[in-house]
């Protein structure tokens, strides 16, 4: 399989779902002309605060008024899972073809390895995958499942058991789309604010947000920035792509 790695940078949340949506449509027409396609692993930051919900999250009277209140933009991932404040952060978008759901969990377990592949060039203790097979049908029956990081799904990286990097799929049209969000320092947490209608609210979100999430910064002990991460996973992307074939 031929792929392209991009570093984009920090840009606007538009534009970063635009450009990830252009991608998917470009490798989506080239199939269909059956043309020479490049799978594409993208990483990228954000300008600013940017609050973004899955493809079937709704925008909330509440969520709504939050984000004016900060002026914190709103975009819609096309993909799926829960709400992500991204703001020190680092994105990847995976970009490629996909049959299945099969060939789908496969490119799940492979990025997620080829992340704890980079990370564990850190000096980090008790990197691991999330081993656990949580009901997400009862999850997102509660108010705190609309926080992407209010929970772990099998094969995430964790760290002390707690989740490092959230990620969601979607395939259409016989391409896989997936993103995933590496929190930095603890910035992510300001959600819980975002995502309450009052203060009781916000403090159980938050708690739970506290309890099942970390960020590199609070892993490492010092302030990672985006460079510092981008440079390593260049780095071993140019080693060994994390899909072969």
């Amino acid at each position: 399989m031929n792929w392209r790695f991009i570093d984009s940078g920090a840009l606007p949340g538009e534009i970063n779902m635009a450009i990830d949506i252009a991608h998917a449509q470009e490798v989506v027409m080239d199939l269909q002309l059956e043309k020479e396609y490049k799978s594409i692993f993208r990483i990228y930051g954000w300008d600013k605060p940017t609050l973004s919900l899955g493809k079937h999250q709704p925008i909330t009277e509440i969520i709504d008024r939050n984000c004016s209140a900060f002026d914190i933009p709103i975009v819609t991932r096309p993909t799926g899972g829960r709400a992500v404040l991204h703001a020190n952060e680092l994105t990847y978008c995976i970009t490629m073809p996909c049959k299945s759901m099969e060939e789908a969990r496969k490119a799940y377990h492979d990025i997620h390895m080829f992340l704890l592949k980079c990370l564990q060039q850190f000096p980090l203790a008790d990197l691991e995958f999330a081993k656990g097979t949580l009901s997400f049908h009862e999850h997102y029956q509660q108010m705190e499942s609309s926080a992407c990081f209010s929970a772990s799904a099998r094969h995430e990286v964790t760290c002390k058991g707690k989740k490092l990097i959230g990620s969601a799929q979607r395939i259409s049209d016989g391409v896989l789309l997936q993103h995933g969000s590496l929190p930095l320092d603890d910035s992510y947490l300001k959600i819980a604010h975002l995502l309450s209608d009052h203060d009781e609210q916000e403090e159980k979100l938050l708690s739970t947000l506290k309890n099942h999430s970390t960020s590199l910064g609070e892993c490492l002990g010092y302030s990672c920035d985006f460079s510092e991460i981008a440079d390593i996973i260049s780095h071993t992307w140019n080693q060994e792509p994390f899909i072969s074939q």
